[in-house]
Formats: structure tokens, C-alpha cells, sequence
């Protein structure tokens, strides 16, 4: 899978808005008694008064939800939170009247403020360059929780020749990168622009996650390590920590793998084919490529398991117990990423055995790599 479908898989309860499109609906911007707030409801199933959407107070971003009805009569009540064991605020509104949306605020003891809304203009900047370049990727709503962020210069790094300037955000302490020399400037100006948007992503998650979890009591760290730089692939591992609310903590590590040549993401088939005939990829959007699928797991898996048999034998002894690495469907939707060594797999176990994930030696050395090339040689 890829890894932002893997990362927004782990991250159950929230939206992943930044990493995919957003549904349909409309935002619109405003206050709430003195409060600046921007709000989105999702359009409305076919024939349904139901109302759904959610909203956040500029001064600190994080989502509540909404839900609600409209009534025949031109009203609309919305709810705020999804739980039925606590008191909500309600939301007394107008119907919309052409680019504004009034109403009131009514607290669980009976607080009174005034809301009033209207459309979202085109012309907000964002304060950061590299974010106003995302424009068209980003949605109304999502851009007005971004667009007033900052990001702080932290240390120059050099790398085989590179020099890489990290990059963190104070809200959310995400860090990355950016590479400011050792690729002709064509290409830094590709890489860059997929780092950028990488980290803006990341940024967005962090949000969705901590507005999911209840009482402040989430967690959204990430860890950015560079795994691999030359002139034919920028391999980097984000690692998230995360608790968004529900039972259990998580983990997901996202691998970002960028051929600087021309500035795609490149997945595993790829770099690595040993199929038949043209490689085969997994389809876009939500769609299933069942013949991908089929290539995973009857042909790739039990090939990688076979491989790592004969080149780590005393890791899979010591892992028949607990991490059983002969199971070829650990290892059929492998998160990937380049070393010096070769290429890293990442083995993927069930919650109860997730310490097993992503061990340290399923390296592919680079000579069997070269025996089986994709269509995109990184070696």
C-alpha cells in the first residue's frame, strides 16, 4: 500500500484531509461571539436532512465536530461532539443567505453568543512560501488551519556531498527537510517540492489525530531520518507515534522515496520486479487492482521470504516464536526505503504483535536488487 493509505489506515479516527481530498462541502469563515472560527458542513446525502461537518477557533486549530439537521422550516440545529454521555453546545442557525450564514452559539448552561459567517475569500496568504505553492492542493478549510503557521530554520546537515536544512514546526514539533545543494537546481526545485508537501501533510495529520482524541490526552510524534541520498534516489523514513483516541497507541513508519531526477515518488515495483511481463502497480485513489494483489502475495512474498531465509538465517531462528518472518504475509505490503546496503523492507505484523514490525537486518542487498530491476534503476 502506499504510505500515505498506510499511515491514514493506522490513524483510524481521523480524516487524513491533507493526504487525500477532502469530501464535498462548504467552509466559511467567521465568529463566534468574539472567537474567529472556520467552519465546513459536508453536503448532505441525496434526499437527507442529516448535517454533518466540524470546525475550529483560529487561535488554536483543532477540530470539533458537528452534526445536526436542517428543518423544513429554514432552520438548521447542529450538536457539537460525536458523544452521547457528555453535554454539547448547540448551534442555532439560519438558513445561508447568499455568501452569509447566521445564527447562535447556546453553551451547555445556557450561554448565548452570537455567531456570524460568511464565505471564504480567495486571498489569504500563507505566511510560509513553500505552503502558498501548495494552494491548489488544499481545500478551503484546511488552508485557513495551515496558512497562519511558521516554520524555524534548525541545523545545515551535510551528506555525501549534500546539504540538507532542517526544518521544524513549533505547533505540531514536526521536523523534515530540505535539500539546498548537491542536485543541479532543476532537480532541488522537484525534490523540495515534494518534501514540502510531505511536511504539510504530516502537519495536518497531527491535527486530525489531536482533535480526535478526548481531554487533550493525544499523542502525535514523529521521527525523520534520512536513509539514503544519491543522484538516483532521496530515501527518508517518517516514523509516527501516535494516539488518536479509541483502545490503543500506534505506530506507522511513512518511507518517502524520491527519484531526483525527475521528481516522482517511486514505489517498490518500481525499483524491485520479479513478475513476468510489465510490473504492475497498486491503483490509484480507492480503487483494488486485484492482479497486483495476487503478484504480492503469491510471487513477491514467498520470493522476499526465501531471500531473507538464505541471507539472515539466524534472524529467523530467533525470531519462530514471536515474530514469525516465514510467514510470507508479513511481508507482502512491505514499506520500503533505500541504505548504502541495499533496500530495507519492512515487515507488517497485526496489533498484537506489532514490536515484530520493520526489523533492523531486511536489507535486500543491492546485488540482488540489479538481478531483479524495475523499470527505474536507483543503483
Amino acid at each position: 500500500m502506499t504510505r500515505w493509505k498506510l499511515l491514514c489506515l493506522g490513524l483510524a479516527v481521523i480524516a487524513c484531509n491533507a493526504a487525500q481530498a477532502d469530501g464535498p462541502g462548504k467552509a466559511w469563515q467567521g465568529t463566534l461571539g468574539p472567537n474567529e472560527v472556520v467552519v465546513k458542513i459536508n453536503a448532505p446525502d441525496k434526499g437527507s436532512a442529516d448535517l454533518e461537518g466540524r470546525y475550529f477557533y483560529r487561535r488554536h486549530r483543532m477540530d470539533i465536530q458537528l452534526q445536526g439537521k436542517a428543518s423544513g422550516n429554514g432552520r438548521i440545529n447542529l450538536q457539537e461532539g460525536l458523544r452521547d454521555d457528555e453535554p454539547h453546545a448547540a448551534w442555532q442557525m439560519q438558513a445561508p443567505t447568499r455568501d452569509h450564514w447566521d445564527g447562535e452559539w447556546i453553551g451547555p448552561e445556557g450561554k448565548r453568543l452570537p455567531i456570524h459567517l460568511h464565505d471564504i475569500t480567495a486571498g489569504v496568504s500563507a505566511r510560509e512560501p513553500g505552503l502558498q505553492a501548495l494552494r491548489g492542493d488544499i481545500d478551503d478549510y484546511e488552508w485557513l488551519r495551515l496558512s497562519g503557521l511558521i516554520l524555524q530554520k534548525k541545523k545545515l546537515q551535510q551528506v555525501d556531498g549534500y546539504t540538507l536544512q532542517w526544518l521544524h514546526q513549533p505547533e505540531s514539533g514536526i521536523d523534515l527537510f530540505e535539500v539546498v545543494s548537491g542536485y543541479p537546481e532543476a532537480q532541488l526545485q522537484r525534490v523540495n517540492g515534494v518534501l514540502r508537501k510531505s511536511l504539510w501533510n504530516a502537519i495536518s495529520s497531527y491535527y486530525d489525530c489531536m482533535s480526535g482524541a478526548r481531554d487533550g490526552q493525544g499523542e502525535f510524534e514523529t521521527t525523520t531520518t534520512l536513509r539514503h541520498i544519491s543522484p538516483k534516489i532521496l530515501s527518508a523514513s517518517l516514523f509516527t507515534s501516535f494516539y488518536c483516541g479509541g483502545a490503543h497507541p500506534d505506530f506507522a513508519d511513512a518511507p518517502l522515496n524520491i527519484d531526483p531526477r525527475d521528481g516522482r515518488e517511486v514505489d517498490l515495483d518500481d525499483v524491485l520486479w520479479i513478475g513476468p511481463g510489465k510490473a504492475l502497480h497498486e491503483a490509484k485513489g480507492n480503487d483494488w487492482n486485484q492482479a497486483w494483489s495476487d503478484y504480492r502475495g503469491k510471487r513477491l512474498a514467498p520470493w522476499v521470504v526465501a531471500q531473507f531465509k538464505s541471507i539472515y538465517p539466524k534472524e529467523f531462528r530467533a525470531g519462530d516464536d514471536e515474530c514469525n518472518y516465514a510467514d510470507p504475509e508479513v511481508w507482502q505490503f512491505p514499506q520500503w526505503y533505500a541504505t548504502r546496503r541495499g533496500i530495507h523492507l519492512g515487515a507488517s505484523f497485526a496489533r498484537v504483535a506489532r514490536n515484530c514490525d520493520d526489523p533492523d537486518w531486511a536489507i535486500l542487498p543491492w546485488k540482488v536488487i540489479d538481478a531483479h530491476p524495475g523499470a527505474v534503476r536507483i543503483h
